[in-house]
């Protein structure tokens, strides 16, 4: 009985994953508004009773999709930061890390693109407009707080606007995503992202 409650649930977890997967597909070629959920039934190859019992509109599996499919990043982030080191050596690690993780993840590459598409769609979506501004506010306290200590150790220069440095670093990393995602041939941030965070890092350094 225990196998076969078991294997019910792998094969429950199995069918939400892939209706995650062609719901990104689908979202991504036609967008949210005219995204149909037989369409994206037909690519995960389940019905559309499945997509409801998983999800239950529409607006639940563009919500899971986006909230789900982007926690790598922030476990990548919280593991750079238990590395350890100075201020400005778990900063440094911190961005060229995230660059690199948006440069070879194409996945995390078309949810992002997909958040800018549809960047004025607020109806049923809610909650996602809103988890944006609280976790790019929370980026910018953890560049704040980073950006303290490296001033009380010397690191940096003790007249910095840790505020402003703080968003002007937010808005740097956001305005690079925004490229790599529009014009994927101007710059490879794997070869680039290194120079990239060098260069800012030279404005604040003493």
């Amino acid at each position: 009985m225990l196998n076969i409650m078991r294997r019910t649930k792998e094969e429950a977890l199995v069918t939400r994953e892939s209706i995650l997967t062609a719901a990104l597909e689908v979202f991504s070629q036609d967008g949210y508004s005219a995204a149909r959920l037989e369409d994206i039934a037909q690519a995960a190859e389940v019905t559309r009773g499945a997509i409801y019992h998983h999800f239950g509109s529409k607006e639940e599996l563009y919500i899971a999709l986006v909230t789900e499919r982007s926690a790598g990043v922030n476990q990548l982030a919280e593991e750079i930061v238990s590395q350890g080191g100075t201020s400005l050596e778990i900063l440094r690690r911190l961005l060229i890390g995230l660059f690199e993780y948006l440069n070879e993840n194409e996945e995390y590459r078309a949810l992002l693109e997909l958040a800018v598409s549809n960047m004025g769609l607020t109806e049923g979506l809610e909650s996602i407009r809103d988890d944006t501004v609280k976790g790019r506010r929370r980026l910018a306290d953890l560049f704040q707080e980073m950006l303290s200590q490296g001033i009380e150790a010397g690191e940096i220069r003790s007249d910095l606007s840790v505020r402003s440095a703080a968003w002007n670093l937010v808005s740097y990393m956001n305005g690079l995503g925004l490229i790599v995602i529009q014009d994927p041939g101007a710059l490879s941030l794997r070869e680039d992202g290194e120079a990239l965070v060098d260069t800012f890092f030279k404005g604040i350094e003493p």
